[in-house]
Formats: structure tokens, C-alpha cells, sequence
């Protein structure tokens, strides 16, 4: 059955290359009919015939066993001179609605499997010569060698699509990581800064050199991770969730304080996850750097923490722009922008949906709760280990 699906010839169109061979076939043979089957369980699918009655032309499939399922077993012809000869072969509902009393069929192969037959009927008992049946072979063997090409086409068509997907997946690694890398950059700039003005040595000035190195550890850590192959699974190890949270928020405090917002990290509840680390504080970022582009000067941004069984909540709420039942239908598809973000020119839409595969790679799941000008919350669900 697969294979049948894969050929591309099931309730297919017309095409002349087939006509033209069972057209050729009967006239050669004069013979009743001659025609190309496709057998879909039950039913026979006709791609081409030539000699059928009006209705079964116009109708090109017929339900219920035929003649051409005894071929899908067989590697040779099956060669029928008389259907009356045989009790199997007389119960066949073809004998009396089409009058079949010769039969000819060569098993049509693709992707190495039978998947239907090149056939020739006759309303007569017919005591096919050898002759005859060396020039059903030969024309059946034309219609192999078209189905040949059918699937070498679409055998350099896949590929053709295979190479566009992975050109399109080089370039949007680029966006990803022109996204992801602007927060860490963001931080050590503004470090840099608070430095240069401070001057001095210091409990301070060790505070904002430890978020500059978490913040280049995080960049090398991503670039790493975009490196790899996109089918690596995640580097597990056991992380606690109030770790995750607290270095998330660290690292985009100088953001926060830049925008003046205050960052806020609630208690998290007393639980270890088995995750990769840096692509979990890598959602979290992006959570609370969507929150503070959206949430007016003054806003507070709260990340948050709730145990529910063997299951770890993460939820980071703003109080900022909030979105639309439709926005929130859409905001995790890649490349998607609310009009919101549109109006910004910030961006180019695939933070959320990094988020969504980042977490579902690490066997979690992803929540979304908003509504217009009240803020969103964004909550991440991972497997307690």
C-alpha cells in the first residue's frame, strides 16, 4: 500500500505516454480492452485504458476484487486463456459485468513492490501464442520503464525541495542568531558602560564583570549550539530550576535597569530538571527580553516558579501591550510578528518560536496567556528529574 501511494498514480489524470500504450495494445492484440491498473485494497484504479464500456471510461475505478489482484503476488504474467476453465477464476464479478473470458496481466512494479498490472481482456476464450504474449511483455515493460521515470522525477524534485529547505534553514540560523545574540551584547555594552563611569575596584565592579563573562559564556554557548547539527539532542544534566531562573535574570538585569524596569525573581520551588542548561537560560531571556521591549518604562517584570506534581512551572508576566486571541494563535510560528512588534522594527519574529522548539526539546511544553493592554505570561512546564 505504500508503495502504491508513493507512485503519484492513484486517481492520477490522463496522460498520453500511458494512452497511447494500451491504445497500441489492443489494436495489436484486437482484443476486447487493454489497460494499466493501480490496486488500492479494494479498489482497482484505472490510469489508462483503452476498449472499456462508457461508464467504467468515465468512472476509472472499479471496487471489489479483479482479475488484477491475483497479479500482486506473482513476479510473471498471470495468462488466463479461458475464465471458465477454473472456479476462481468464474467467480471473478468481472466475467459477467465486463464478460471477461481471456485474460492477460503483468505485475507493474515501483519502488521494487507490485502496485497494480499492464492487462489485455478478451470476450472470447482466446488461446494466447507466445507471440502475443512476448508483445504484452514488451509494451508492459514500456509502461515500467515510463513509471521508472515517474519516480526518478520525483526522486530529483524531492531532492531539489530537500536542498531549498536546508538553503532556507542556513538562512534563518542567521536570523536565530542575529536574535539571540543582541540580548548578550546588550548587557556586555551597558556593563561596559557602568564600568567606564564608575571607575574604581570593588563588590560592584564584580558584580558587573561576572554578568559581562555570563553574558560572553552565553554567546559562545549559543554560537556553539547553532554549530551543531539541528538533529543533536539537547546536552542533558541536572540543573536546579532556581538556578535557571536566577542566571536568566542576572544576565538581563543591565537591560532591565536600561529600560528602567525593575526585574523581580520570585522563589522557585526546591526542584532539579534534567535539561540543557544553556538552552533553558536561553528561553528565559528571551521570555523576559520580549516583556521588557513591550512594557512601558516603570513596569516590573516577575519571574516566577510552581511545582504541579512531577512538573516544574517557569512563568515570566509583564504588565505590557498584552495581545489578541488571533496574536496568540500565531505567536509561535517562526518569522510571525504582531502588529506591535511590526510597528517597532525590532526584530524579525522568531523569538517565541525558538522558545517553543527549545522547550519541546528539552520534553517540555509551552503556555501562553494574554489579553489586550493587560500583559502577557508566558509559562514553561518541565519535567521535574
Amino acid at each position: 500500500m505504500r508503495a502504491v501511494q508513493a507512485s503519484g498514480l492513484l486517481d492520477s489524470v490522463q496522460e498520453p505516454g500511458f494512452d497511447s500504450l494500451t491504445a497500441v495494445t489492443a489494436r495489436l492484440l484486437k482484443c476486447a480492452a487493454s489497460f494499466i491498473s493501480v490496486v488500492d485494497g479494494e479498489r482497482d484504479f484505472y490510469k489508462s485504458q483503452h476498449g472499456f464500456p462508457e461508464a467504467l471510461a468515465q468512472a476509472r475505478q472499479m471496487q471489489g476484487q479483479t482479475f488484477c489482484h491475483f497479479t500482486l503476488d506473482r513476479d510473471e504474467a498471470l495468462v488466463i486463456h479461458d475464465t471458465h476453465s477454473r472456479p476462481e477464476w468464474k467467480a471473478v464479478p468481472t466475467v459477467q459485468s465486463l464478460g471477461v473470458r481471456a485474460y492477460v496481466g503483468v505485475p507493474l512494479k515501483s519502488g521494487g513492490e507490485n502496485i497494480g498490472s499492464f492487462c489485455v481482456i478478451d470476450t472470447v476464450p482466446r488461446d494466447w501464442t507466445a507471440d502475443e504474449l512476448e508483445t504484452i511483455r514488451q509494451l508492459a515493460a514500456s509502461a515500467a520503464r515510463e513509471l521508472d521515470l515517474r519516480a526518478a522525477l520525483a526522486a530529483a524534485r524531492q531532492a531539489a525541495a530537500t536542498a531549498r529547505a536546508q538553503a532556507l534553514s542556513r538562512e534563518r540560523v542567521l536570523a536565530v542568531v542575529a536574535h539571540d545574540l543582541r540580548a548578550p551584547l546588550q548587557v556586555i555594552q551597558l556593563s561596559a558602560k557602568l564600568l567606564q563611569r564608575s571607575g574604581g575596584a570593588g563588590a560592584p565592579h564584580e558584580t558587573v564583570t561576572h554578568r559581562m563573562l555570563s553574558a560572553v559564556g552565553m554567546m559562545t554557548a549559543m554560537v556553539d549550539s547553532l554549530l551543531k547539527s539541528t538533529d543533536a539532542p539537547p546536552h542533558l544534566q541536572p540543573v536546579a530550576a532556581s538556578t535557571l531562573a536566577a542566571d536568566a535574570v542576572d544576565m538581563m538585569t543591565p537591560m532591565a535597569d536600561k529600560f528602567s524596569m525593575s526585574l523581580v525573581q520570585e522563589a522557585l520551588p526546591d526542584a532539579t530538571l534534567q535539561v540543557d542548561y544553556g538552552q533553558l537560560v536561553r528561553v528565559l531571556g528571551n521570555l523576559i527580553g520580549n516583556s521588557l521591549k513591550y512594557s512601558p518604562a516603570g513596569s516590573t517584570i516577575r519571574v516566577a516558579g510552581n511545582r504541579r506534581g512531577d512538573t516544574i512551572d517557569i512563568t515570566v508576566t509583564d504588565n505590557g501591550v498584552g495581545m489578541t486571541d488571533e496574536e496568540m494563535a500565531r505567536a509561535f510560528e517562526p518569522g510571525w510578528q504582531s502588529e506591535s512588534a511590526k510597528a517597532r522594527q525590532d526584530g524579525v519574529g522568531l523569538g517565541l518560536g525558538i522558545v517553543k522548539s527549545l522547550v519541546e526539546a528539552n520534553q517540555g511544553q509551552v503556555r501562553l496567556e494574554s489579553r489586550p493592554g493587560m500583559g502577557t505570561s508566558v509559562t514553561i512546564s518541565l519535567p521535574c528529574s
